[in-house]
C-alpha cells in the first residue's frame, strides 16, 4: 500500500498493438497540483498526444481517472474522468461517468487505466484484482450494449459485481458522437470516445475489485460522510431530483424561454408540459435508480409501449428529452423513449444525435434536402415516427444516417447549410439556449470540448438571482463555476453534491482522505492549473479566440416569443471581460505572467 492513503498509488497502461499490460506508480506530487481525475487526465494526454495526432489513430489514448474521493464512503464518490483527443471536435475532450465502474477499477488497485495503440482484431480487457489479461472479442463485435454486457458477463463466470464499460455498434462503426457505456445505462459520452475505442478495436473493459480503499482519517471521513448524506437527502433541490430525476428542470427552463425548440429556431416548447418532470413521473416512470454511494437516486425507470412496442429502460433524461424532443419538435413519451432505447443499445450520445435530426429536419422543412436525400422519410419537425427512423439510420449508417453520424457540423456542411448547423467546436448544444441564459453563452463558447452544458452550470445561479438575461457579471459567474466543476469532475465527486457541499469542505475531505494539506485556495488554484491546461492543448492545435464563438443563429437572431423573446448574445463583451479575469490576452492566450503563476 501507498504512503498516501484515498489513492491506491498505482496506474495501469495497456497497449493494445503489443499486447501487454502492466502498472506504473501514479506520481505522488500531483495530487496536489492536479487533484485526481479531470485534472490528472489532462496533464496526462498533454503530455503524451501530441496536436498532430489523428484521434482515430492507434496515438490517440484514452485516459481514465479517478479522483481521492472516487470510491470511498463520501456520498456521490463515483465519478471517474476520461480523456482524449475528440474525432468529433478535433479537440482536447473529457467525459464524465458515474454509476460503479470508476469506483470497481480502484477496488481492483488502480488509480487511473491508460489505453494505448490499436489492436489487430476485436479484444476485450479484463481487470480482475490487479490482474490484467487482453482476451479475444470477435463473437462481441457487432452487439449492442446490452448484448455485449451479458454475453461477456457469462464468459466471465456470472458475477453480478463485475462492472463493464463497453462499445456498442456505433462506436465499432466510428460514428463520431458514439459513446462508452458502463453498466447499460451510465455513459462517457459527448465527443466520440466510443469512436476513439471502437478504432482501437477495443470491445470492453470488465473490471472485478476486492481491495479496500484507507482513508487517513476514517473517522472524520465517516462523520463528513454521514453528516452530508443527511444534508443531501433534507435538500428541496435534492428531494426534487430524487422525485423526477434530472427533468425536474424543464418546466423551469420552458418557462423562461430558453428550451431548445425545432432546432433552435425557438426558445418556448408549447407542448412542454406534456414531457415535464411530474408529468413524466406520472406516465412514464416505474421506479428509481442510483449510481454508488448516492441517496439521491436520480435514475429513473420508465416504461413506454404504443406504436413503437413495449420499452424499459432508465431515462430519458433532462438532455435527451430536450434534444430528441423538444428540439425536434416531439412530445410523444413513446417516441422519445424509442429514441432513448435507440442510442442507449447501438452506444451514440442521444444529445448530439437529436442536434442532428433536428438540422435534418430544419433543412427538410426548407427544402434544402429532399425526400430523395432522406430515403423517402418525410423528416419532419414533430413527427415521432420520423425522429425514431432517423436514429435508426444514424444507428445502422445507413443513407442520410452516415451523413448525421459525422456530427452536426459536418453534416450542415454537406447539406450546404453550415448556418443551421447549431454547435460549438463541432460540438452539439446543451438545452439551454443561450440567447435566454446569458452565462450558459460563455459556457458553449469557452468549453475546451465544445458547447457543453456541463462546463460551468451557470443556469442555476442565473436562474436563482433572476439574472438570466443579463450579462452583467457572467465573466465572474463562468470562471467560478468552471472552478466549482473542474474540482468536482477531479476529486471525483457528482456534481449534484455542490448544492450541500462547498469548496472548503471538499478541501476537508480531500485532507481526510489522503493525508495530504489542503485548502480552499489550494483547490481553487489546482482548478486554475487545471482549466489553463486544457486551454494550453486547444492553444496548441491552433485554437484562440476566434474559436470561442457560437452560431450567428444566436448572436444575430433575436428568440421569437417566451419569457426571452428579442433577446440575442452579446458574446464578444462577456469575452473580454472573462479573459481579463483570467489572466489571458485579447485573443484569449494565457499569459506569461499567469502560466508562471500557476506553474505551467
Amino acid at each position: 500500500m501507498n504512503s498516501i492513503t484515498g489513492i491506491t498509488g498505482s496506474i495501469a497502461r495497456v497497449h493494445l498493438g503489443a499486447g501487454t499490460a502492466g502498472s506504473e506508480p501514479l506520481p505522488l506530487d500531483r495530487l496536489g497540483t492536479f487533484i485526481g481525475g479531470r485534472g490528472l487526465g489532462a496533464q496526462y494526454l498533454f503530455n503524451e498526444v501530441g496536436a498532430d495526432t489523428d484521434p482515430l489513430s492507434a496515438g490517440n489514448k484514452l485516459v481514465f481517472m479517478n479522483g481521492p474521493l472516487g470510491g470511498t464512503l463520501v456520498t456521490g464518490s463515483n465519478k471517474i474522468n476520461l480523456a482524449f483527443k475528440s474525432p468529433l471536435t478535433g479537440t482536447y475532450s473529457y467525459s464524465l461517468c458515474g454509476g460503479h465502474w470508476g469506483p470497481e477499477l480502484k477496488f481492483a488497485g488502480f488509480d487511473g487505466l491508460i489505453v494505448e495503440g490499436a489492436a489487430p482484431a476485436p479484444v476485450y480487457l479484463w481487470i480482475n484484482d490487479g490482474r490484467m489479461e487482453l482476451r479475444p472479442a470477435a463473437n462481441l463485435w457487432g452487439k449492442t450494449i446490452p448484448e455485449t454486457e451479458k454475453a461477456l458477463r457469462a464468459e466471465l463466470g456470472g458475477d453480478e459485481r463485475i462492472q463493464i464499460a463497453c462499445i456498442g455498434p456505433a462506436g465499432e462503426m466510428l460514428n463520431r458522437y458514439a459513446c462508452i457505456t458502463a453498466g447499460w445505462y451510465r455513459e462517457f459520452g459527448r465527443g466520440g470516445c466510443g469512436a476513439v475505442m471502437g478504432a482501437k478495436k477495443l470491445k470492453a473493459i470488465a473490471v472485478r475489485g476486492t481491495g479496500d480503499i484507507r482513508v487517513h482519517d476514517p473517522k472524520g471521513m465517516m462523520e463528513f460522510a454521514e453528516t452530508l448524506y443527511r444534508d443531501l437527502k433534507a435538500h428541496p433541490k435534492a428531494k426534487e431530483r430524487r422525485t423526477y430525476g434530472t427533468n425536474e428542470m424543464l418546466r423551469t427552463v420552458n418557462d423562461l424561454g430558453y428550451l431548445c425548440t425545432r432546432n433552435f429556431t425557438e426558445g418556448y416548447f408549447p407542448e412542454g408540459t406534456r414531457i415535464d418532470g411530474p408529468r413524466m413521473r406520472e406516465d412514464i416512470v416505474v421506479g428509481d435508480a442510483s449510481c454508488y454511494a448516492c441517496p439521491v437516486a436520480c435514475g429513473k425507470r420508465s416504461r413506454a409501449g404504443g406504436a413503437f412496442g413495449s420499452v424499459l429502460l432508465e431515462g430519458p433524461e433532462f438532455e435527451t428529452i430536450g434534444l430528441v424532443g423538444a428540439n425536434c419538435g416531439v412530445s410523444d413519451w413513446d417516441a422519445i423513449v424509442k429514441a432513448t432505447q435507440i442510442c442507449d443499445e447501438y452506444g451514440f450520445d442521444t444529445m448530439n444525435a437529436g442536434g442532428a435530426v433536428a438540422l435534418a429536419m430544419e433543412c427538410f422543412g426548407k427544402g434544402i434536402i429532399t425526400a430523395k436525400d432522406t430515403g423517402g422519410l418525410e423528416l419532419r419537425f414533430g413527427s415521432g415516427p420520423a425522429l425514431v427512423e432517423a436514429l435508426r439510420m444514424i444507428a445502422g449508417r445507413r443513407g442520410i444516417g452516415d451523413i448525421l453520424a459525422e456530427g452536426i457540423k459536418a453534416a450542415a456542411e454537406r447539406f450546404g447549410a453550415p448556418e443551421l448547423g447549431m454547435h460549438s467546436k463541432g460540438q452539439g448544444f446543451g438545452v439551454y439556449d443561450p440567447r435566454g441564459c446569458k452565462g450558459m453563452a460563455l459556457t458553449y463558447a469557452l468549453s475546451p470540448k465544445g458547447a457543453h452544458h456541463m462546463y460551468a452550470t451557470t443556469m442555476g445561479p442565473e436562474m436563482a438571482a433572476k439574472s438570466t438575461l443579463s450579462i452583467e457579471g457572467k465573466g465572474k459567474l463562468q470562471r467560478d463555476q468552471q472552478f466549482s466543476m473542474c474540482i468536482a469532475d477531479s476529486i471525483g465527486v457528482c456534481s449534484t453534491l455542490r448544492v450541500v457541499l462547498s469548496v472548503k469542505a471538499l478541501a476537508g475531505a480531500f485532507t481526510m482522505a489522503t493525508g495530504r494539506p489542503m485548502d480552499e485556495q489550494g483547490l481553487l488554484t489546482a482548478a486554475e492549473r487545471i482549466i489553463n491546461l486544457e486551454r494550453l492543448y486547444n492553444i496548441r492545435l491552433g485554437l484562440s479566440r476566434k474559436d470561442d464563438t457560437l452560431p450567428e443563429r444566436f448572436l444575430r437572431e433575436p428568440l421569437p416569443d417566451g419569457h426571452a423573446k428579442g433577446s440575442t448574445v452579446d458574446l464578444e463583451s462577456m469575452l473580454d471581460d472573462y479573459y481579463a479575469l483570467m489572466g489571458w490576452d485579447l485573443d484569449g492566450i494565457p499569459t506569461r505572467e499567469k502560466l508562471l503563476e500557476l506553474g505551467l
